[in-house]
This record gives C-alpha cells, sequence and structure tokens, in this order.
C-alpha cells in the first residue's frame, strides 16, 4: 500500500472531529429541549397550541438531524474500512470510497439544513415569548 493509498483511506476520517461536535451539540440541545418540554407540563402556566406544534417541530428537527449525523459517521467509517480492504485488490475501490464520502458530506450538509431551520423555529417561539410577556 502506497502512501497515497492511504492518505486516501485516512483523509474522510479527518471529518468525524468536526461531525462528533455537532452530534454534541445537537444532542445537548434536544435533550435541553425534553428537559423544557418536563418543565412546561409541571407548570400551572398556559401556552399557546402554537409554542406546542413549534416545540413538536423543533424534538422532530432534532431527531432528524442527529439521524442524518449518524448516518454521516457511519458512511464516512463504512468508506474507510471498504476503501482500506479492497483498495489493494480492486481498482474501483476508490470510487467506492468516494461514493461513501460524498454521501456522508450530503448527510452531513442535510443535517446542517434541518438544524438551520430549527433555529429559525426557535427565535419564533422566543418572539412569541416576548410579545405575549411584554402585552
Amino acid at each position: 500500500m502506497n502512501l497515497t493509498e492511504i492518505a486516501i483511506i485516512f483523509t474522510p476520517l479527518t471529518f468525524l472531529p468536526g461531525i462528533g461536535m455537532l452530534i454534541m451539540s445537537t444532542s445537548r440541545r434536544y435533550i435541553e429541549l425534553i428537559n423544557q418540554m418536563q418543565r412546561v407540563f409541571q407548570q400551572e402556566q398556559k401556552y399557546t397550541q402554537h409554542f406546542f406544534s413549534c416545540q413538536q417541530q423543533r424534538l422532530r428537527m432534532f431527531k432528524w438531524a442527529l439521524t442524518f449525523l449518524y448516518l454521516c459517521v457511519g458512511l464516512v467509517l463504512l468508506g474507510s474500512l471498504l476503501g482500506g480492504i479492497t483498495i489493494s485488490s480492486h481498482p474501483l475501490s476508490e470510487y467506492l470510497l468516494l461514493s461513501f464520502v460524498i454521501l456522508a458530506v450530503l448527510s452531513a450538509l442535510l443535517a446542517v439544513g434541518v438544524l438551520i431551520r430549527e433555529s429559525f423555529v426557535s427565535a419564533s417561539l422566543i418572539n412569541e415569548q416576548f410579545d405575549i410577556y411584554l402585552d
């Protein structure tokens, strides 16, 4: 195995720390939202239907973002593993690895898109709470 082949196998793995940070951040926000909803259910205060539908939407978005991020990690690992096993013996293994990396990047981009959308939903909830508080 030459240096180029080793680089092809290990380069995708360099994405994992960044994806891991996104997973940790998203998981923390997901747990924070669940805890917030548990506190809301224990309070006597009434919330609007819009508030609950937005919170449900946020829960779904966090779930999908985490799913796409986990898929990204799996694709990177699987691509590197299969690339490492087959790179010396199969001429198409570089394309196989590249295909997995492209799918992983697309999965990460989907997750980022979902998280951006979630931030807008979260901002609308904050604005709604300000409006209620100021009235």
